[in-house]
Protein backbone atom coordinates (compact mmCIF):
# COMPACT_ATOMS: atom_id res chain seq x y z
CA UNK A 1 0.00 0.00 0.00
CA UNK A 2 2.98 2.36 0.47
CA UNK A 3 3.66 2.29 -3.29
CA UNK A 4 0.03 3.22 -3.97
CA UNK A 5 0.15 6.11 -1.51
CA UNK A 6 2.98 7.69 -3.47
CA UNK A 7 0.58 8.33 -6.35
CA UNK A 8 -0.70 11.42 -4.55
CA UNK A 9 -0.20 14.32 -6.97
CA UNK A 10 0.17 12.02 -10.01
CA UNK A 11 -2.19 11.91 -12.98
CA UNK A 12 -2.68 8.96 -15.35
CA UNK A 13 -1.66 10.57 -18.62
CA UNK A 14 -1.57 7.69 -21.07
CA UNK A 15 -2.20 3.95 -21.32
CA UNK A 16 0.21 1.86 -23.40
CA UNK A 17 -1.76 -1.25 -24.38
CA UNK A 18 -0.12 -4.65 -24.62
CA UNK A 19 -2.26 -6.66 -27.01
CA UNK A 20 -0.43 -9.89 -26.23
CA UNK A 21 -1.13 -9.60 -22.50
CA UNK A 22 -3.58 -6.86 -21.59
CA UNK A 23 -2.68 -7.06 -17.88
CA UNK A 24 0.90 -6.17 -18.82
CA UNK A 25 -0.33 -2.85 -20.25
CA UNK A 26 1.31 0.21 -18.73
CA UNK A 27 -0.24 3.35 -17.26
CA UNK A 28 2.13 6.32 -17.46
CA UNK A 29 1.61 8.99 -14.79
CA UNK A 30 2.45 12.71 -14.84
CA UNK A 31 3.09 14.75 -11.72
CA UNK A 32 1.20 17.98 -11.11
CA UNK A 33 0.97 20.32 -8.14
CA UNK A 34 -1.61 22.56 -9.82
CA UNK A 35 -5.02 23.00 -8.21
CA UNK A 36 -6.98 22.46 -11.43
CA UNK A 37 -6.84 22.03 -15.17
CA UNK A 38 -6.92 25.52 -16.67
CA UNK A 39 -6.36 24.59 -20.32
CA UNK A 40 -9.23 24.17 -22.77
CA UNK A 41 -8.44 20.43 -23.06
CA UNK A 42 -6.91 18.09 -20.51
CA UNK A 43 -4.42 16.71 -23.04
CA UNK A 44 -3.09 20.28 -23.44
CA UNK A 45 -2.47 20.29 -19.69
CA UNK A 46 -0.66 16.95 -19.97
CA UNK A 47 1.51 18.25 -22.81
CA UNK A 48 2.43 21.33 -20.81
CA UNK A 49 3.20 19.34 -17.67
CA UNK A 50 5.41 16.84 -19.48
CA UNK A 51 7.72 19.69 -20.50
CA UNK A 52 8.54 20.45 -16.88
CA UNK A 53 12.09 19.35 -16.01
CA UNK A 54 10.92 17.15 -13.14
CA UNK A 55 8.48 15.32 -15.42
CA UNK A 56 11.13 14.92 -18.10
CA UNK A 57 13.43 13.24 -15.58
CA UNK A 58 10.90 11.32 -13.51
CA UNK A 59 7.88 9.32 -14.67
CA UNK A 60 5.76 6.83 -12.78
CA UNK A 61 4.52 3.69 -14.47
CA UNK A 62 2.03 1.21 -13.07
CA UNK A 63 -0.05 -1.72 -14.20
CA UNK A 64 -3.80 -1.59 -14.73
CA UNK A 65 -4.23 -3.52 -11.48
CA UNK A 66 -2.30 -0.84 -9.61
CA UNK A 67 -4.55 1.81 -11.15
CA UNK A 68 -7.55 -0.05 -9.77
CA UNK A 69 -5.92 -0.45 -6.38
CA UNK A 70 -5.22 3.29 -6.21
CA UNK A 71 -8.88 4.07 -6.89
CA UNK A 72 -9.92 1.78 -4.05
CA UNK A 73 -7.34 3.32 -1.72
CA UNK A 74 -8.03 6.94 -2.65
CA UNK A 75 -11.45 7.46 -4.29
CA UNK A 76 -11.72 10.65 -6.28
CA UNK A 77 -14.60 13.12 -6.44
CA UNK A 78 -17.84 11.48 -7.44
CA UNK A 79 -18.77 12.73 -10.95
CA UNK A 80 -21.32 15.52 -10.83
CA UNK A 81 -22.19 15.70 -14.52
CA UNK A 82 -21.21 14.31 -17.93
CA UNK A 83 -21.13 16.34 -21.15
CA UNK A 84 -21.75 14.51 -24.41
CA UNK A 85 -21.63 16.55 -27.62
CA UNK A 86 -21.40 16.45 -31.40
CA UNK A 87 -18.30 18.73 -31.43
CA UNK A 88 -18.01 22.35 -32.63
CA UNK A 89 -21.19 23.10 -30.71
CA UNK A 90 -20.16 25.09 -27.62
CA UNK A 91 -19.13 22.16 -25.43
CA UNK A 92 -15.77 23.77 -24.62
CA UNK A 93 -17.57 26.95 -23.55
CA UNK A 94 -19.94 24.94 -21.35
CA UNK A 95 -17.05 23.07 -19.70
CA UNK A 96 -15.22 26.38 -19.22
CA UNK A 97 -18.25 27.89 -17.47
CA UNK A 98 -18.78 24.88 -15.21
CA UNK A 99 -15.12 25.16 -14.23
CA UNK A 100 -15.82 28.63 -12.81
CA UNK A 101 -18.20 27.22 -10.19
CA UNK A 102 -17.13 26.93 -6.57
CA UNK A 103 -15.33 23.67 -5.84
CA UNK A 104 -15.34 22.56 -9.49
CA UNK A 105 -12.84 20.37 -11.30
CA UNK A 106 -13.31 19.79 -15.05
CA UNK A 107 -11.87 16.96 -17.12
CA UNK A 108 -12.16 18.15 -20.72
CA UNK A 109 -11.84 15.31 -23.24
CA UNK A 110 -9.37 13.28 -21.14
CA UNK A 111 -7.31 10.97 -23.35
CA UNK A 112 -7.01 8.08 -20.85
CA UNK A 113 -10.80 7.98 -20.46
CA UNK A 114 -11.28 7.78 -24.23
CA UNK A 115 -8.59 5.08 -24.40
CA UNK A 116 -10.54 2.91 -21.97
CA UNK A 117 -13.91 3.62 -23.59
CA UNK A 118 -12.52 2.36 -26.91
CA UNK A 119 -10.76 -0.65 -25.35
CA UNK A 120 -13.73 -2.98 -25.61
CA UNK A 121 -11.88 -5.36 -27.93
CA UNK A 122 -9.17 -5.79 -25.31
CA UNK A 123 -11.21 -6.03 -22.12
CA UNK A 124 -14.30 -7.80 -20.89
CA UNK A 125 -17.24 -5.51 -20.13
CA UNK A 126 -16.99 -5.74 -16.33
CA UNK A 127 -13.22 -5.14 -16.36
CA UNK A 128 -13.62 -2.22 -18.75
CA UNK A 129 -16.18 -0.58 -16.46
CA UNK A 130 -14.01 -1.06 -13.36
CA UNK A 131 -11.01 0.47 -15.10
CA UNK A 132 -13.07 3.33 -16.50
CA UNK A 133 -14.22 4.18 -13.00
CA UNK A 134 -10.66 3.84 -11.73
CA UNK A 135 -9.13 6.24 -14.27
CA UNK A 136 -11.88 8.82 -13.61
CA UNK A 137 -11.20 8.41 -9.90
CA UNK A 138 -7.47 8.98 -10.39
CA UNK A 139 -8.00 12.06 -12.58
CA UNK A 140 -10.73 13.35 -10.30
CA UNK A 141 -8.76 13.52 -7.06
CA UNK A 142 -9.49 16.74 -5.15
CA UNK A 143 -6.59 19.10 -5.87
CA UNK A 144 -7.61 21.93 -3.56
CA UNK A 145 -9.66 22.28 -0.38
CA UNK A 146 -13.39 22.31 -1.05
CA UNK A 147 -13.28 20.64 -4.47
CA UNK A 148 -16.44 18.54 -4.50
CA UNK A 149 -17.80 18.94 -8.04
CA UNK A 150 -16.38 16.93 -10.95
CA UNK A 151 -17.52 17.56 -14.52
CA UNK A 152 -16.36 15.41 -17.43
CA UNK A 153 -16.61 16.56 -21.03
CA UNK A 154 -16.15 13.44 -23.13
CA UNK A 155 -14.80 13.22 -26.66
CA UNK A 156 -17.56 13.64 -29.26
CA UNK A 157 -17.31 10.05 -30.51
CA UNK A 158 -17.72 8.71 -26.97
CA UNK A 159 -21.42 9.49 -27.42
CA UNK A 160 -21.61 6.25 -29.41
CA UNK A 161 -20.62 4.35 -26.25
CA UNK A 162 -23.28 6.03 -24.12
CA UNK A 163 -24.58 2.69 -22.81
CA UNK A 164 -21.14 1.70 -21.47
CA UNK A 165 -20.67 5.09 -19.83
CA UNK A 166 -24.14 5.02 -18.32
CA UNK A 167 -23.38 1.56 -16.90
CA UNK A 168 -20.13 2.87 -15.37
CA UNK A 169 -21.78 5.99 -13.91
CA UNK A 170 -25.48 5.17 -13.63
CA UNK A 171 -26.32 7.96 -11.18
CA UNK A 172 -24.45 10.77 -12.95
CA UNK A 173 -26.67 13.24 -14.86
CA UNK A 174 -25.74 13.83 -18.48
CA UNK A 175 -26.33 16.40 -21.19
CA UNK A 176 -26.01 16.11 -24.96
CA UNK A 177 -25.04 19.32 -26.71
CA UNK A 178 -25.62 19.76 -30.43
CA UNK A 179 -25.94 22.46 -33.08
CA UNK A 180 -27.37 23.20 -36.52
CA UNK A 181 -25.84 20.62 -38.92
CA UNK A 182 -24.57 23.14 -41.48
CA UNK A 183 -22.81 25.19 -38.80
CA UNK A 184 -21.17 22.09 -37.31
CA UNK A 185 -20.05 20.71 -40.66
CA UNK A 186 -18.62 24.02 -41.87
CA UNK A 187 -16.56 24.28 -38.70
CA UNK A 188 -15.45 20.63 -38.90
CA UNK A 189 -14.25 21.01 -42.49
CA UNK A 190 -12.34 24.22 -41.75
CA UNK A 191 -10.32 22.54 -39.02
CA UNK A 192 -10.68 18.79 -38.94
CA UNK A 193 -10.57 16.95 -35.66
CA UNK A 194 -9.47 13.36 -35.15
CA UNK A 195 -12.95 12.06 -35.89
CA UNK A 196 -13.60 14.14 -39.02
CA UNK A 197 -10.28 13.32 -40.72
CA UNK A 198 -10.59 9.94 -42.51
CA UNK A 199 -8.30 7.19 -41.28
CA UNK A 200 -7.56 8.46 -37.77
CA UNK A 201 -10.43 6.60 -36.11
CA UNK A 202 -11.84 3.30 -37.40
CA UNK A 203 -14.87 3.63 -39.64
CA UNK A 204 -16.64 0.77 -37.83
CA UNK A 205 -16.88 3.06 -34.79
CA UNK A 206 -19.36 5.14 -36.82
CA UNK A 207 -20.91 2.36 -38.90
CA UNK A 208 -18.93 3.35 -42.01
CA UNK A 209 -17.48 0.58 -44.18
CA UNK A 210 -16.03 2.75 -46.91
CA UNK A 211 -16.20 6.44 -47.81
CA UNK A 212 -13.70 7.89 -50.29
CA UNK A 213 -14.98 11.48 -50.04
CA UNK A 214 -13.39 13.15 -46.96
CA UNK A 215 -16.19 15.73 -46.68
CA UNK A 216 -18.84 13.02 -46.82
CA UNK A 217 -16.85 11.08 -44.21
CA UNK A 218 -17.04 14.04 -41.84
CA UNK A 219 -20.79 14.48 -42.43
CA UNK A 220 -21.47 10.79 -41.88
CA UNK A 221 -19.39 10.72 -38.67
CA UNK A 222 -21.17 13.77 -37.29
CA UNK A 223 -24.52 12.31 -38.28
CA UNK A 224 -23.67 9.10 -36.43
CA UNK A 225 -22.82 11.09 -33.31
CA UNK A 226 -26.10 13.01 -33.53
CA UNK A 227 -27.92 9.69 -33.82
CA UNK A 228 -25.97 8.45 -30.80
CA UNK A 229 -27.18 11.45 -28.83
CA UNK A 230 -30.73 10.68 -29.87
CA UNK A 231 -30.35 7.05 -28.75
CA UNK A 232 -28.84 8.15 -25.43
CA UNK A 233 -31.76 10.48 -24.77
CA UNK A 234 -34.28 7.78 -25.63
CA UNK A 235 -32.55 5.24 -23.38
CA UNK A 236 -32.15 7.31 -20.21
CA UNK A 237 -32.89 10.81 -18.89
CA UNK A 238 -30.59 13.18 -20.79
CA UNK A 239 -30.78 16.95 -21.03
CA UNK A 240 -30.78 17.89 -24.71
CA UNK A 241 -29.14 21.26 -25.21
CA UNK A 242 -29.02 23.22 -28.44
CA UNK A 243 -26.08 25.56 -28.99
CA UNK A 244 -28.58 28.37 -29.58
CA UNK A 245 -29.49 28.24 -25.86
CA UNK A 246 -25.94 28.94 -24.71
CA UNK A 247 -24.56 30.52 -22.65
CA UNK A 248 -27.59 31.14 -20.43
CA UNK A 249 -28.52 27.46 -20.27
CA UNK A 250 -25.29 26.78 -18.37
CA UNK A 251 -26.56 28.43 -15.19
CA UNK A 252 -30.21 27.55 -15.69
CA UNK A 253 -31.02 24.22 -17.36
CA UNK A 254 -27.62 22.52 -17.01
CA UNK A 255 -27.04 23.54 -13.39
CA UNK A 256 -30.50 22.35 -12.41
CA UNK A 257 -30.12 19.07 -14.30
CA UNK A 258 -26.83 18.44 -12.53
CA UNK A 259 -28.53 19.03 -9.18
CA UNK A 260 -26.73 22.31 -8.48
CA UNK A 261 -28.11 25.32 -6.68
CA UNK A 262 -25.96 28.28 -7.69
CA UNK A 263 -25.34 31.36 -5.62
CA UNK A 264 -25.86 34.85 -7.04
CA UNK A 265 -22.09 35.26 -7.08
CA UNK A 266 -21.67 32.09 -9.15
CA UNK A 267 -24.30 33.20 -11.66
CA UNK A 268 -22.60 36.60 -11.97
CA UNK A 269 -19.23 34.90 -12.44
CA UNK A 270 -20.57 32.62 -15.17
CA UNK A 271 -22.32 35.50 -16.90
CA UNK A 272 -19.05 37.42 -17.02
CA UNK A 273 -17.06 34.38 -18.17
CA UNK A 274 -19.58 33.61 -20.94
CA UNK A 275 -18.32 36.60 -22.87
CA UNK A 276 -14.88 35.03 -23.35
CA UNK A 277 -13.74 32.34 -25.79
CA UNK A 278 -11.75 29.61 -23.95
CA UNK A 279 -10.31 28.26 -27.22
CA UNK A 280 -8.79 31.64 -28.07
CA UNK A 281 -7.05 32.65 -24.90
CA UNK A 282 -10.22 34.13 -23.37
CA UNK A 283 -10.63 36.67 -26.15
CA UNK A 284 -14.14 38.16 -26.46
CA UNK A 285 -16.67 35.55 -27.59
CA UNK A 286 -18.64 36.32 -30.75
CA UNK A 287 -21.31 34.08 -32.23
CA UNK A 288 -20.41 32.91 -35.73
CA UNK A 289 -23.59 30.95 -36.46
CA UNK A 290 -24.88 33.21 -39.24
CA UNK A 291 -21.43 33.57 -40.80
CA UNK A 292 -20.99 29.80 -40.97
CA UNK A 293 -24.37 29.24 -42.56
CA UNK A 294 -23.72 31.99 -45.12
CA UNK A 295 -20.27 30.58 -45.96
CA UNK A 296 -21.46 27.03 -46.58
CA UNK A 297 -21.14 25.91 -50.22
CA UNK A 298 -24.13 24.11 -51.68
CA UNK A 299 -22.24 20.81 -51.63
CA UNK A 300 -21.65 21.12 -47.88
CA UNK A 301 -25.29 22.00 -47.29
CA UNK A 302 -26.32 18.91 -49.24
CA UNK A 303 -24.06 16.66 -47.15
CA UNK A 304 -25.41 18.13 -43.92
CA UNK A 305 -29.00 17.65 -45.07
CA UNK A 306 -28.41 14.06 -46.13
CA UNK A 307 -26.32 12.70 -43.29
CA UNK A 308 -27.01 14.99 -40.30
CA UNK A 309 -30.39 16.72 -40.60
CA UNK A 310 -32.63 13.69 -39.83
CA UNK A 311 -30.98 13.03 -36.46
CA UNK A 312 -30.87 16.75 -35.67
CA UNK A 313 -34.59 17.09 -36.33
CA UNK A 314 -35.29 14.04 -34.16
CA UNK A 315 -33.26 15.61 -31.33
CA UNK A 316 -35.18 18.85 -31.66
CA UNK A 317 -38.48 16.96 -31.48
CA UNK A 318 -37.33 15.15 -28.35
CA UNK A 319 -36.12 18.38 -26.77
CA UNK A 320 -39.38 20.18 -27.37
CA UNK A 321 -41.37 17.22 -26.09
Amino acid sequence: MDAIARLDGWLPGRIFWNDDDVEASIVEWIHSDETGFPDAFLDDTFARLTRRPANVLFRRRTTLAQLEAWAQHSPGIRPTGLIFHVSRCGSTLLAHLLGRLDGALVLSEPGPVDSLIRAGDRLGRDRQIRLLRAVVSALGQARAPGQTRLFIKLDAWNTLQHALIREAFPETPRVFLYRDPVEVLVSALRQRGVHTAPGLLPGRLFGIDDEPDPDAWAARVLGAILSGGQEAAEAAPTLLLNYADLPGAAWTGVAGHFGLTLTKDEVARLTLASGRNPKRGDQPFESDAAAKRDAAPEAVRALAERWMRPAYDALEALRRA
